[in-house]
């Protein structure tokens, strides 16, 4: 079965009068003095129809999801970073649906990481292997390499 997307497009035109003078548009902005200048407005609608198809249509992507009445939950499990460098396992906590806080100086120092690949993570939070929601942030601790 074809699904056809039908669009209504309404469109307003409203004609705003110049003001008294020094208010109103200039030549400068486009109108000649004593113009009235013109806005126009355009405002799409999805039909009944389409919106009907488009709420049957079932979400994909990389994440299962679990609907749940108007909203729609996806759960994520937790990649493990620990023991990588902290650029890589951004990369693995992003590619699983995370976003990653600012990481914390295991130090105490309060230092930021500038170059990711030089800093080794100690321990994350929540721990690998939870199940959480799509979205979710992670918070790594972090320390340089160098360190002792």
């Amino acid at each position: 079965m074809v699904r056809r997307r039908s669009w209504a497009l309404t469109a307003a035109l409203a004609v705003v009068a110049v003001g008294p003078a020094g208010c109103g548009p200039t030549a400068d902005a486009g109108t000649a003095a004593g113009q009235p200048a013109t806005t126009v407005t355009v405002t799409a609608t999805q039909s009944a129809e389409s919106a009907q198809s488009a709420q049957s249509t079932p979400a994909t992507g990389p994440a299962r999801t679990a609907q749940t009445g108007a909203s729609t939950t996806a759960i994520v499990t937790v990649p493990n970073g620990v023991g990588m460098n902290y650029q890589a396992a951004q990369d693995a906590w992003r590619a699983a649906g995370l976003h990653v806080s600012p990481a914390v100086d295991a130090t105490g120092a309060n230092r930021l990481p500038i170059v990711d690949s030089n800093w080794v993570v100690l321990s994350q939070d929540p721990p690998a292997g939870s199940r959480v929601a799509a979205g979710s942030f992670i918070v790594a601790t972090v320390k340089k390499y160098s360190d002792n």
